[in-house]
């Protein structure tokens, strides 16, 4: 028995090593392993990260703008509950449809979503998304999940630019699995409603991208990480708000804003 124990052990040993280090943290952190990290670790390397956005992405300041993100995060991040986050938001200057979050509540969003989206009840849904990502974690998870916790606190206590960088495209173009993803959408239509914003404003905002041929193959959903845009639509749209819930304007005249950032 000890002979044969062992030689199962050795065998698993020796595959352990073989197999490449992306793949065998996958193994190991196959579930949500957020825990594992501590908030504060986690402020701490988005700040780290953050640093090197700035380094390497060309941010876009204008006040109008910056004014209307403003009044819109705010009126989201006044329903969430018991949250870790000081939330900040920065607009990356590139045409690219795009947002991403990366640890400790910071969130991205590139200029080109703002200029694509029709109100700013669809740039709201975006944000509530995105904040659905920084309060279940997934991004933490994600990079655990890729990089293991023994790299991350390596970086934590000091790091190069090397990881960082490695840190950095893993947050933007590895995707969330499709669980997180539901997830997301399902957290960022109840906080769309709180905020009495219409949770179908995400309809419309994947509505538009269908609109525009940027939608996914409607034939191989099956393939991919990120929940078919049409989906997403269905949900948006069957998502039963409360009898009490109404809409309340955010007061912005978006068009007048988007032509300041034009």
């Amino acid at each position: 028995m000890t002979t044969l124990f062992g030689g199962l052990f050795l065998l698993f040993f020796i595959g352990m090593e073989v197999l490449p280090e992306k793949q065998r943290n996958q193994w190991f952190y196959k579930e949500n392993k957020a825990s594992l990290l501590s908030v504060e670790q986690e402020i701490l390397l988005g700040e780290k990260i953050e640093k090197h956005v700035l380094q390497n992405q060309k941010v876009y300041n204008q006040a109008v703008m910056d004014s209307a993100l403003w009044v819109i995060l705010t009126r989201l991040e006044q329903e969430i509950e018991f949250s870790d986050y000081d939330y900040t938001l920065k607009i990356i200057d590139s045409p690219e449809i795009n947002a991403f979050t990366i640890p400790g509540g910071r969130i991205f969003i590139y200029k080109g979503l703002l200029v694509f989206c029709d109100s700013p009840e669809q740039v709201a849904a975006v944000l509530a998304h995105e904040i659905a990502h920084v309060e279940k974690r997934h991004t933490v998870s994600k990079l655990i999940k890729e990089f293991g916790i023994t790299l991350l606190f390596s970086i934590l206590s000091g790091g190069d630019a090397i990881l960082l960088s490695d840190l950095f495209q893993a947050t933007v173009s590895t995707s969330f699995d499709r669980a997180n993803e539901r997830e997301a959408d399902d957290f960022a239509l109840a906080l769309l409603e709180k905020a009495q914003i219409s949770p179908s404003s995400m309809a419309s905002f994947f509505r538009k991208l269908n609109r525009e041929n940027r939608a996914y193959n409607e034939n191989i959903e099956f393939l991919m990480t990120h929940p078919h845009n049409n989906a997403r639509i269905k949900r948006s749209l069957n998502y039963q708000v409360k009898d009490s819930f109404s809409s309340k304007p955010l007061g912005l005249n978006w068009q007048e804003i988007k032509e300041e950032v034009k």
